[in-house]
């Protein structure tokens, strides 16, 4: 199992993506962490078997999904920076 991380600006969008992990069949364990400075946003670590491309295709699928695309990537939560690639969309 690889770890991967990303933030997303509210659990909705988490839900969305799971919703997604499920339709996709991809097996995934997840450990979702509130902000806790008060903001709506969640930071998600994950392992799975799937590559960060079949990833990233999923979380296509969420609407207005974009944080967590570009943040997501094959690290552990505590090595990301969770900060935006804009050049992802």
């Amino acid at each position: 199992m690889k770890s991967f991380s990303f933030r997303a600006e509210c659990a909705a969008d988490v839900e969305g993506f799971r919703q997604a992990r499920d339709r996709h069949g991809l097996a995934t364990a997840w450990e979702v962490h509130p902000d806790t400075g008060g903001l709506p946003d969640v930071e998600v670590e994950l392992k799975s078997t799937s590559s960060l491309k079949v990833l990233r295709e999923a979380v296509h699928e969420v609407i207005d999904g974009h944080v967590m695309l570009q943040t997501l990537r094959e690290c552990p939560l505590a090595d990301n920076s969770l900060e935006r690639d804009y050049d992802l969309h």
